[in-house]
């Protein structure tokens, strides 16, 4: 079978598509024949060395679709959705392979109404999105969301979600372009960062003087500032990424007059039994068609190095998906 294989980490990642036999029946597993699989951030920390002690050869993918093959719970050619948590394309060979044992309760059923590339697109970035709206913070409707990045794969799925759960999301983007795809995603509101020049008084201006109830920051770097300052006092930002740089300034005195809150969230510190009904909600309100994924491009495990280079140079808008 064909795999797209990871041999070294660090700037310049030794990946290479090879044909390799296939694994042997483990108990407990499902044989899924992989129709689809996303390359994604975590894919890309991985391979260039952010993750230590990563086991080499590593075959990448975290998250994915496919179809039963043998399996002691599902029926042979039901569809399935793959989560790899912590385990696979990290510790683990994961879903860059043609066929794959995956533990059975890593699986789930992909309803009907949507396609593998849309089921692999709902795992990773839709559940950081939905805990850290649920479990980081608990949002309510009504509440100001403020996303940043609202365009990229994580801020799209959580203005979405945030949107679903009758809350009223407002997307930050770094242009028109992406802003109209962040009133796409659903948002009550844009705000364009190449034009606006003071983010928390737009913010302001959108909440009737108040302010954001909550923050969800997957970027980091220098917004990180403006986004503490756009939270009405008791408000909290959650920070769940990091694409735009690790060591933001913060003005220590809007925190404590404001009684403002910072909080991290790791969906890959969560464990798997805790995201089993979190998955599924996702995938009831994709099916009830409350959140859809957004689809950048499409490559095959040949063309894996297009897709890395749209995720790396921030020109995809969407899952870049990966067609087995």
């Amino acid at each position: 079978m064909k795999a797209l294989v990871l041999n070294g980490t660090g700037e310049q990642p030794q990946m290479s598509v090879l044909n390799r036999p296939e694994s042997s029946e483990q108990p407990g597993h499902t044989l899924v024949r992989v129709k689809t699989a996303t390359i994604n951030q975590l894919s890309n920390f991985i391979r260039t060395g952010l993750f230590p002690n990563v086991p080499l050869p590593l075959v990448l993918g975290n998250e994915g679709a496919g179809v039963v093959v043998q399996s002691e719970v599902f029926e042979k050619g039901a569809s399935v959705v793959v989560y790899g948590g912590n385990k696979l394309g990290v510790s683990q060979d994961g879903l860059f392979q043609e066929w794959l044992w995956v533990e059975n309760h890593r699986l789930l059923a992909l309803p009907k109404s949507l396609s593998y590339e849309e089921g692999a697109a709902l795992s990773v970035n839709y559940l950081t999105a939905y805990r850290a709206l649920t479990k980081a913070v608990t949002v309510k409707p009504g509440d100001y969301v403020l996303v940043s990045g609202a365009a990229g794969n994580v801020g799209y799925a959580t203005v979405q979600a945030a949107k679903a759960l009758g809350a009223r999301p407002i997307g930050l983007s770094s242009s028109a372009q992406r802003a109209s795809i962040a009133s796409e995603a659903g948002a009550i509101a844009t705000i364009n960062l190449s034009v606006e020049n003071d983010v928390p008084a737009a913010v302001r201006a959108l909440t009737g003087g108040a302010g954001a109830n909550f923050a969800i920051d997957p970027v980091g770097g220098e917004g990180f500032t403006d986004l503490v300052r756009s939270l009405r006092p008791n408000g909290t930002l959650v920070s769940v990424g990091f694409t735009g740089g690790k060591q933001p300034l913060l003005d220590v005195v809007d925190i404590i007059v404001g009684e403002k809150r910072v909080v991290g969230y790791s969906l890959h510190a969560e464990k798997d039994e805790e995201l089993h009904d979190a998955i599924k909600e996702i995938l009831r309100m994709a099916a009830e068609g409350a959140v859809k994924p957004r689809i950048d491009s499409r490559v095959t495990l040949d063309d894996y190095l297009i897709g890395y280079e749209r995720l790396t140079s921030r020109q995809a808008a969407g899952a870049i998906i990966l067609t087995l």
